[in-house]
């Protein structure tokens, strides 16, 4: 994954480079193996910089800030075709044919193949990256359509009039939209690109098969059209959005855009720009926390509350929904009037059209329905709906229309909770009717949500008796695909709803067993998977997540895994006791755990290796591990607590598994020992002086993880003193045990070195909500863990070591959730 941005302004910008800058740092958590820029001023010259590394670093040291010009094109690079060299670095400069400039993200599948065939059609290809292979390509078949424009011009114009467009574009936008088209039509792959002429208007960007985000808007510079692969780089500069789906593509200035189609049948549309529901400050950074990973953790008690409002009745809010249900087509009727709003292009146009909505008679009679419920809606202070904005930016703007502003919050909150219960039911009811027929329940996501899945089968045994079957979709397709039967059910679980290989299972089930009902968990609720390939779906509601390495996300699956399964045996009101008692165990976790954690992250930063044992909590070890291998970079693994002594073990004692800082103890020690002795080399300074490597030698750290059950304390008790007599170090995340804290706090006779710790979180008494609290304890202690790291090597100055909590190297994850 990798990102682009281009924007473009009506005429040269002085500060183009800065807005640049900060437009690629935005992208840093996408891609930050290379950094590059491409400036177009107005005497149709194209300036490129770009270089090895992260834009954080790049910007400054090229000055790509000072730059300025009309025309933009930048990118950020995460590299996996060619290697990560200056040569491989994007946007692609070219003059093959005709000057041109482009970038892309995503993966081009056939660029080996399509080397050689632009070379032999007169390309000077001087890289390997295949963002050179499609810009050349675009270049190739635009360079064409200037030899022969007539034809190309002939079909668009024709198209234009079919759409009922009456386009007044340049002949060379007309024509590079064309080449953006059979450039897309002959490479293989998904991606979004972004492409240039200098002597022609505007710029052409595509979505095909990756995230584009398009705005426009109004800045001390004048008018602007700004696209990217990130929702927040365009939030920062502005909040009407441009729709843009995928399989099409966007010519645009400063405040003219065309659609076009990508594909064999060319069409044109110029739809109007909507106001986005999120807004930056839904995506950025808030006091006091200073990385994403934080505040994700953090926001975890509100996202429970957010799972309470959407998937249960509240006794505050009955009588009156039970109104608005009784007119169930007024209350629709005035959400639909509601969202015409987001196509007001400015404030002073949503002051008018909001005015409008007030006085209509269907707002009227409503309020007229409702007001033996007014106290209801004079209670409501906080604007907590999908749509809560649009009306925050209503209320600034009319500050006494604060009583209508709550009606409309809890009308679409109504809507959307009358939806989310009845499916709800739905699902429970068709795993009652797959577990009567002998059918199967398959539980299949990749990665944290695969984890996820593996935590919820846990919670089905405990709570529903339900046997389900987690597996990713490697295991699914190499195990069961070819087993199915009809009255199977496949749960797909996704942050994104657009995970490739999760897309590709869905698409295989429904291609190979129609009847088989395919249903999803979902963050992204306007994706692939639950608008094209479910049933129906249940929303995650956890909002925006943009650190990659997933937290909130997987908290906010496991708490609706853990419902579905408490439906089976509690009724509605005991289930939402439980997730409150869940929400206040996290509070309290967070709060009371924050020393013991951050003792233990002390520790166990530098260490390469660790295993995470999880007593009947196999999902949960996996994603601790998961989290602390994505952001801290060291080896971790999950394993179930009674498993480890089936061969993992033989890790422990002597091994050779040397931190940073046991090489930097072995060199102060050799050179303490060595005196005026001349340097031998060293290997033969080892072999001289083995006892420097045997000071060396260290215990293993094994984290443990028990919930609150007799049998669990027994088998993890067990497992601690076989482990720690043969050079195991223990760290025990549990709830308060006098036994279990004798069996971590004991020292081994012999073992002088030997180190514990005991993270007691709140006490719940309960396996299944000690999930909740365990959760957060492994992500904070994987945060802490790689800020330390982070710092320790920033110390060193070890160059790109992709150390990051929000941020680290070879993983990407783009914004999908507005």
């Amino acid at each position: 994954m990798c990102g682009i941005v281009s924007i473009c302004y009506g005429s040269d910008n002085p500060a183009l480079g800065l807005e640049g800058g900060e437009l690629l740092k935005r992208l840093e958590y996408r891609g930050y193996d290379s950094t590059g820029g491409a400036f177009i001023g107005a005497d149709h010259g194209i300036r490129l910089l770009k270089k090895v590394g992260a834009p954080s670093r790049v910007v400054p040291e090229l000055g790509i800030d000072h730059q300025q010009g009309q025309r933009f094109i930048g990118q950020v690079r995460w590299a996996t075709y060619g290697a990560v060299t200056d040569l491989n670095a994007q946007p692609h400069r070219m003059a093959c044919k005709v000057p041109f400039v482009g970038a892309h993200n995503g993966n081009i599948s056939n660029t080996d193949s399509l080397k050689p065939y632009l070379a032999a059609q007169g390309h000077d290809v001087v890289s390997d990256n295949d963002g050179e292979m499609l810009t050349h390509l675009a270049e190739h078949y635009y360079a064409e359509n200037l030899q022969n424009p007539a034809p190309v011009l002939e079909a668009a114009r024709l198209a234009c009039r079919a759409a009922g467009l009456d386009l007044e574009l340049p002949d060379r936008a007309y024509l590079l939209m064309d080449a953006a088209r059979k450039a897309d039509s002959k490479a293989e792959g998904s991606y979004a690109a972004a492409f240039a002429d200098p002597q022609a208007e505007g710029v052409v960007a595509v979505k095909s098969g990756s995230s584009l985000y398009a705005g426009l808007g109004t800045d001390a510079f004048g008018d602007f059209v700004v696209v990217s692969s990130d929702l927040t780089s365009v939030l920062s500069k502005t909040r009407m959005l441009i729709p843009l789906s995928e399989g099409e593509g966007i010519w645009f200035t400063e405040r003219h855009y065309v659609i076009f189609s990508l594909g064999q049948s060319c069409g044109f549309s110029r739809p109007k720009a909507r106001r986005s529901k999120l807004n930056v400050r839904d995506t950025g950074l808030r006091e006091p926390f200073h990385y994403f990973m934080d505040q994700e953790i953090a926001s975890s008690p509100e996202n429970l509350e957010e799972i309470i409002r959407y998937y249960f009745r509240s006794p505050e809010t009955e009588g009156l929904f039970a109104a608005f249900e009784s007119r169930v087509d007024l209350c629709k009727a005035l959400v639909e009037k509601l969202l015409k709003l987001y196509e007001a292009p400015d404030e002073a146009s949503l002051r008018v059209a909001f005015e409008a909505l007030r006085k209509n008679p269907v707002h009227l009679e409503l309020v007229e329905r409702v007001k033996p419920h007014r106290a209801a809606i004079e209670a409501h202070q906080v604007m907590v709906s999908d749509e809560r904005a649009l009306l925050a930016d209503l209320r600034r703007l009319e500050p006494e229309a604060r009583e209508t502003l709550a009606l409309l919050d809890l009308v679409i909150i109504w809507k959307k909770r009358r939806r989310v219960t009845a499916h709800l039911q739905d699902l429970v009811k068709a795993i009652r009717e797959t577990q009567t027929s002998a059918g199967r329940v398959f539980l299949v996501a990749s990665g944290t949500s695969y984890h996820a899945a593996l935590t919820g089968a846990y919670f089905f045994n405990h709570l529903a008796g339900v046997a389900v079957f987690p597996c990713n979709p490697g295991t699914f397709r190499s195990m069961y695909l070819n087993a199915l039967n009809p009255s199977d059910l496949l749960i797909g679980i996704t942050q994104s709803g657009e995970t490739k290989d999760l897309v590709d299972i869905f698409q295989d089930v429904r291609s190979r067993f129609p009847a088989l009902r395919r249903i999803s968990l979902v963050n992204n609720e306007n994706s692939r998977i639950p608008q094209e390939l479910s049933e129906f779906y249940l929303p995650i509601l956890c909002g925006p997540e943009i650190a990659v390495a997933a937290t909130k996300s997987f908290l906010n699956q496991v708490a609706i895994l853990y419902l579905l399964a408490a439906s089976f045996s509690l009724n509605e009101r005991r289930i939402v006791e439980q997730l409150g008692r869940a929400r206040e165990l996290i509070v309290e976790t967070l709060r009371r755990t924050s020393e013991s954690v951050e003792k233990a992250a002390q520790r166990l930063y530098l260490e390469p290796s660790l295993h995470i044992l999880g007593t009947g909590l196999i999902g949960l070890a996996r994603e601790g591990a998961l989290k602390i291998r994505e952001v801290v970079l060291n080896h971790a693994e999950g394993y179930d607590a009674a498993e480890f002594k089936h061969g993992p073990n033989t890790i422990l004692g002597k091994n050779t598994l040397f931190s940073i800082h046991d090489l930097a103890g072995l060199l102060e020690a050799y050179e303490a020992q060595r005196g005026e002795t001349p340097f031998a080399g060293g290997l033969e300074s080892l072999k001289a002086w083995p006892e420097l490597v045997e000071r060396r030698f260290s215990n293993y750290p094994l984290l443990f993880v028990c919930p609150p059950d007799e049998r669990d304390a027994r088998i993890t008790i067990s497992q601690i003193h076989t482990h720690k007599i043969r050079g195991a170090d223990i760290l025990l995340i549990a709830e308060p045990n006098a036994e279990l804290a004798l069996a971590a706090g004991g020292k081994p006779m012999g073992q002088e070195q030997y180190w514990s710790s005991y993270v007691e979180v709140p006490r719940s008494g309960d396996p299944n909500l000690f999930v909740f609290a365990a959760t957060v304890v492994l992500q904070r202690l994987a945060f802490r863990m790689s800020v330390l790291k982070m710092e320790y090597l920033d110390h060193l100055r070890v160059a790109d070591h992709g150390v990051h909590p929000d941020a680290p190297k070879n993983v990407s994850k783009s914004i999908t959730v507005d």
